[in-house]
């Protein structure tokens, strides 16, 4: 037995250590190097990804924006419709309230003209006579 103070001389490396931990350096390396590739790949996808999606946020903005000019351009088509039936209306009754007096004021003079008839009595005969208007003849016209 040795004495616990003598050397050995027996090394604990095993031999050709250099070229294993070059190797193991080497494959290091190239998972390093894989590594880095593919999280550039990876941010690479991710930025078209986001730079596609950018675009489309762009086109639904610009259809987004496309459509409320054509809801505002057809509310304001609308409002225009709507105010100018609201005159059409007020003229119907306008000139609906016109007719009848007009039709009043025919049966009326139609009425006076029946009372007076100034060839009474001649020969005890008396003429027919047409009536001043006829309200049937403008019932068909409308304005």
């Amino acid at each position: 037995m040795a004495s616990p103070g003598a050397v050995s001389a027996v090394t604990s490396s095993p031999p050709g250590s250099g070229a294993t931990r070059a190797l193991t350096e080497e494959r290091k390396r190239k998972r390093k190097e894989s590594n880095r590739l593919s999280a550039q790949r990876s941010r690479a996808r991710k930025q078209q990804q986001v730079d596609e999606l950018e675009a489309q946020v762009a086109a639904l903005r610009a259809r987004n924006s496309a459509m409320a000019a054509a809801a505002n351009e057809a509310a304001r088509q609308y409002a225009a419709v709507e105010a100018e039936n609201e005159l059409l209306r007020a003229r119907t009754l306008e000139l609906t309230a016109r007719w009848e007096s007009l039709a009043e004021l025919i049966q009326y003079m139609d009425a006076a003209a029946a009372s007076f008839n100034p060839f009474a009595g001649v020969n005890g005969a008396v003429l027919p006579q047409p009536p001043l208007l006829d309200t049937a003849m403008y019932g068909n016209y409308y304005y």
